[in-house]
């Protein structure tokens, strides 16, 4: 059983400081005085340990505890002084036994404590080592458990020397250098193990009380005051006065004798001399009990640093785990290496290791002392303890411990605490973290490697604002574009039941259909001018050969269709695909019927005067990239299928304005990265567009408008820096994602530094080096580091952001799992979504013709197709078919179709 230790008393008496002096004349009554009570302490210590004194403890009816035991990873950067790890033992000091163990096996070591009050570890460890990560483990992980055909076998390490001698101890000095840390060793001993063996070092520990060390103090004072000089005049030091009490009484008995001899008393001589000695011996006995009862301690440092501090009743039990056959020659092996490694720890003037016999060990362990009933208590002062047992630093390079990975910051104060719940501490804590609405009305800019978790947290982000919709509190417009469709497959589940009839979706992805983007239709796109511009832009990102030639003609192409559209009948719009008919070789009666139908003068004198005199080889060179490029669209299935329908199926201006839910979802991987990036970019500049209209509004008039935009890299031609610099007056906000800042530098040279300009939220996921060292400033290099940012764990998160006035320190989280969903709600927005897409029956039939008309121009053509050195692109000779107006008729002839049929149902319903 466990020693108990002494009864605490009144009041804890500090140890003198041994380099100031107390008046001798005087002290030495106190020191007796307190040299008697310290005895009587001592007697009863003796009796509190023995376990068969109290009858309650034969008679103990008290379940005890199970023990919980924890894992502790010692953090990856950051030092740590011996003095800290002394606090933090003294901190988890509990009344209770526990045990601090270092397993090790051919995989590594592990640093454990086994405790009964785990939430004060936990505690006492996060606030010491605030990087450290400190988790539970398992029944079925505990290393001290014995799987079938295991046994274990068990020797203690005994400390030889009084209790207040000391082992060898380490100061912060002694670790400075790399290596110079003594647990090396022993960590090196405890891995070298071969597979299917391991063993664990045990320090089972229990807190001896404030007052453990009271006796030894007295007698260290004592050993002090002997030791110093008399100072006084006058002053008789006591062993000289019983020495000349001794050389008195020796005479004195001497004489007697000698008179007894010579009287010729022999008898009383003899008795006299012999009772003498006999009394000599006695006293000799009795000096060297009261000796060994009130030991002197040497009056040097380091036991003085002992019987100053906290201490613990010890046991060292050393654990070896093989598999039953190799049995007891195989732990004694390895028993003999952790043995010795424990030997760097002996002090020459102080305590020493013993190791004990090696025995098999029960297959339960707990936190009780198995050292014996009468064996001697081993202690072990604090530092003692921290030096067996400790978080290696940071220079210490020791690849068998595990390390904690990225600092860890906790969020301060309160201000978020209210919002939208998007993830946790990653501290110990793991308390919750909202983004206040304050936060959300800001720019948000998130940075991740693929599946690092930004999609996740823009998830939680728009789910909370769908919420709030739904409960009346809300009512922005959302807008959604991802061109992979996991967002928004993600977010249709979450969508309330309330808000499904307020949910718009453009799946380019769709089985069923297409949706009619008309990039032209004036209803949507009302104003031209911006209108051709954001075509141009979308342009010039995606095509990789570019020249102000190029750009001239797509807006002329755009500019004269979009005015052509204004007189015409919605269903009877021209697209961007008709620009392949507008450019097409002379004769062209088609470009003769729309300008016919333009009134604009500046256009009629471009195609009038400029375009019409370039020569026919200069002309069929300057048109052949434009040519090119507009015929991958039409011979596309699902561009020609979205792009080639003269009316928009959907009015996303008027969803805007309305304060409804858009989602888009562009499936780059299903239509290409040019149609996905086309139609992503064209809706950025519509809803742009129709936020800027809010701007001949009052600003209380205006309504809110959330962009939430993943991989926004992949939609070139959008004016992001104007947007994030100008809307948010107009009541948007925008929240963009990428992989690399690399990838912005494609969009614009001075892309980066505009969103670092604007943004009020910049969530950095784990990303490349190269990245994580531009953002160091942003996220503050005093409290992270560039390999901090790149040893983030998936969907863990710094941020950096502004909630009020107040830009908050930068912070560490953990993104949330994002809760389940409803795939019914899922499938009834996509069926609802049959309403405003157009069937693949008759998208089909339209392609196919299609292709019919465009391959006959191709061979029409072909005989004068030329190769242009610089643009590899073909020039056309011949007339071009009148393409859209074919599709137009086709168009027609399939709205009439649909009224018939309807009709005939009505008919048949009656």
């Amino acid at each position: 059983m466990p020693a108990r230790g002494r009864p605490p008393t009144s009041k804890r008496r500090a140890f003198p400081n041994p380099h100031r002096g107390d008046e001798a004349r005087g002290g030495r009554d106190r020191v007796a005085a307190r040299s008697q009570q310290a005895r009587r302490r001592r007697q009863e210590e003796r009796q509190c340990m023995n376990p068969l004194s109290p009858l309650k403890n034969l008679f103990r009816t008290n379940k005890p505890q199970r023990p919980v035991l924890l894992s502790i990873t010692p953090p990856r950067t950051g030092e740590r002084t011996m003095l800290g790890v002394e606090n933090m033992l003294q901190s988890i000091a509990v009344p209770e036994p526990f045990s601090l163990e270092l397993v090790g096996n051919n995989g590594g070591v592990q640093l454990l404590v086994r405790c009964i009050d785990s939430q004060t570890v936990r505690g006492q460890v996060g606030v010491h080592y605030p990087q450290a990560r400190v988790g539970p483990v398992d029944d079925e992980d505990d290393p001290l458990a014995l799987d079938q055909g295991e046994e274990a076998w068990m020797a203690f390490l005994k400390v030889r020397g009084p209790e207040y001698a000391p082992l060898r101890v380490f100061r912060d000095d002694d670790l400075l250098d790399e290596g110079s840390d003594p647990m090396l060793a022993l960590i090196g001993a405890l891995s070298a193990v071969g597979p299917e063996q391991r063993v664990v070092a045990r320090l089972v520990l229990k807190s001896l009380g404030p007052d453990w060390s009271e006796a030894y103090q007295v007698e260290a004072e004592k050993s002090r005051l002997a030791s110093r000089p008399a100072s006084q005049e006058g002053q008789t030091n006591p062993g000289e006065i019983i020495r000349l009490l001794l050389l008195a009484g020796g005479a004195f008995v001497g004489l007697r004798t000698w008179q007894y001899w010579q009287d010729g008393d022999i008898v009383k001589a003899i008795a006299l001399a012999g009772g003498a000695v006999l009394g000599v011996l006695t006293a000799a006995i009795v000096w060297t009990r009261l000796k060994r009862e009130n030991p002197r301690i040497p009056n040097t440092q380091i036991v003085l640093e002992k019987v100053s501090r906290t201490a613990f009743q010890a046991e060292i039990q050393v654990v070896v785990i093989v598999p039953e056959k190799e049995g007891r020659r195989r732990a004694g092996a390895i028993l003999s290496q952790v043995a010795t490694a424990y030997r760097h720890y002996d002090n020459a003037s102080g305590a020493k290791f013993d190791v004990g016999k090696l025995a098999l060990a029960p297959r339960e362990f707990g936190l009780a002392f198995r050292g014996g009933l009468f064996s001697k208590r081993n202690v072990l002062g604090v530092r003692e303890v921290a030096s067996l047992w400790h978080p290696l630093g940071s220079k210490d390079e020791a690849p068998q411990v595990d390390r904690a990975g990225a600092k860890v910051l906790v969020p301060h104060g309160d201000a978020l605490t209210e919002g939208a719940h998007v993830g946790n501490q990653t501290a110990e804590a793991a308390e919750s973290i909202h983004f206040p609405d304050d936060l959300l009305r800001r720019h948000h800019l998130y940075v991740a490697r693929t599946r690092m978790g930004k999609s996740t947290l823009m998830q939680h982000i728009v789910t909370h604002q769908m919420a709030e919709k739904a409960a009346g509190r809300n009512n922005d417009a959302i807008v959604v574009i991802d061109p992979h469709a996991d967002l928004v497959s993600a977010l249709l589940e979450q969508v309330p039941e309330s808000l499904i009839d307020r949910v718009k979706l453009i799946d380019l992805a769709d089985s069923y259909g297409a949706p009619g983007i008309n990039l032209l239709d004036t209803r949507i796109f009302t104003d031209r001018d911006r209108t051709a511009d954001s075509v141009v832009r979308i342009a010039r990102g995606l095509w990789d050969q570019w020249g102000p030639r190029m750009q001239s003609i797509l807006e002329q192409i755009v500019k004269t269709l979009h005015e052509a559209n204004k007189n015409r009948d919605p269903d009877e719009q021209y697209t961007i695909l008709d620009g392949l008919n507008l450019i097409a070789p002379d004769p062209n009666p088609f470009r003769g019927k729309v300008i016919g139908e333009v009134r604009d003068i500046p256009l009629l004198r471009w195609w009038g005067r400029e375009f019409s005199s370039w020569h026919r080889q200069y002309q069929s060179e300057a048109i052949a990239p434009v040519q090119t490029r507009l015929s991958y669209y039409a011979t596309s299935g699902k561009a020609s299928a979205i792009l080639g329908q003269s009316r928009s199926t959907i009015d996303v201006r008027q969803t805007v304005l309305d304060g409804g839910i858009l989602f888009i979802s562009t499936a780059q991987g299903v239509v290409g990265r040019d149609v996905s990036a086309l139609v992503g970019a064209s809706m950025m500049n519509l809803v742009d567009a129709v936020i800027r209209e809010q701007g001949e509004r009052p600003p209380e008039e205006r309504r809110g408008v959330l962009v939430v935009v993943d991989e926004m890299q992949t939609m070139p031609g959008v004016d992001y820096e104007s947007m994030l610099s100008e809307l948010g007056k107009f009541g948007a906000n925008f929240i963009l994602a990428t992989q690399s800042l690399s990838k912005l530098d494609t969009l614009s040279e001075t892309m980066r530094y505009s969103l670092m300009a604007n943004i009020g939220c910049l969530v950095v996921f784990q990303i490349a080096g190269e990245d994580a060292r531009q953002l160091m400033v942003e996220l503050d290099s005093d409290r992270v580091s560039i390999e901090d940012v790149m040893t983030l764990p998936v969907h863990h998160c710094y941020v950096r952001a502004t909630v009020g006035n107040e830009r908050l320190p930068t912070f560490s989280m953990e993104v949330r799992k994002p809760e389940a969903g409803s795939p019914d709600i899922a499938d009834r927005i996509h069926a609802a979504a049959a309403a405003y897409t157009t069937p693949s029956v008759f998208l089909a039939g339209n392609d196919a013709n299609l292709e019919r008309l465009i391959e006959e121009y191709q061979r029409a053509a072909g005989g004068q197709v030329k190769a242009d050195q610089h643009t590899a692109d073909a020039t056309q000779e011949n007339e071009e078919p009148d393409v859209g107006q074919a599709r137009r008729d086709r168009q027609a002839e399939r709205r009439a179709k649909q009224r018939s049929d309807q009709e005939n149902a009505g008919e048949d319903l009656k």
